[in-house]
């Protein structure tokens, strides 16, 4: 999160606190409905405050349509990823990577479903966390060294990627098949690059 988007955030948290506030102080009588008048009195009849209340509108008008394009770029730019060709820049939506990321595990025979979220950094690369859920028992910590690696391997020949990509995955579940097959770990193309050489890391908590 940028400095613009934390200020916007700062603004709106501080007009729902001030709001908030003058809503409790009300119910809770600590304030009574003569005072309100009473304030609400003095700035309709004070031609000094009416200008004062008159220009704090419109800058708060205003801040709020500027926080409210800065959100929306920032929500906007989190959902792609873009790079420069000679002939010009090229963006590509995190939602069509998560497709292809999709695509690729559905080739894994031990993979029965699986869900993708794909979040760009700050440092030109991609952040992705992966749900599987398994159909057969297989040895995890070799399968999911073998996916990681394909699916890194995936999107850097796809979109030539420079930054980094750091690929999670959790294992939400295993479901074992009625006819389990052999403990193959992966038979498609796009895994047997990556099968052979793997160590595996270690447990991490």
């Amino acid at each position: 999160m940028n400095f613009m988007s934390r200020l916007a955030l700062l603004f709106y948290m501080t007009i729902v606190l001030f709001i908030g506030c003058f809503l409790l102080t009300f119910v809770l009588n600590l304030i009574s409905y003569h005072d309100v008048v009473a304030i609400v009195d003095g700035f309709y009849n004070d031609e000094s405050i009416k200008v004062a209340v008159l220009i704090i509108a419109i800058t708060l008008l205003i801040l709020n349509c500027l926080f409210a394009q800065i959100i929306s770029g920032v929500r906007e730019k989190q959902k792609n990823i873009a790079f420069d060709n000679p002939s010009g820049r090229v963006s590509v939506s995190l939602s069509a990577m998560e497709d292809l990321v999709r695509r690729l595990l559905i080739k894994s025979p031990e993979v029965k479903d699986s869900k993708i979220d794909i979040t760009a950094t700050k440092k030109k690369g991609l952040d992705i966390a992966v749900r599987l859920i398994l159909k057969s028992d297989v040895n995890i910590p070799d399968l999911t060294a073998v996916l990681q690696e394909a699916i890194s391997r995936k999107i850097h020949n796809t979109i030539a990627l420079e930054g980094p990509v750091n690929v999670k995955i959790d294992v939400t579940k295993i479901v074992p098949e009625s006819n389990p097959k052999s403990a193959t770990v992966v038979e498609d193309d796009e895994f047997r690059k990556t099968k052979a050489n793997i160590p595996f890391q270690g447990y991490r908590p």
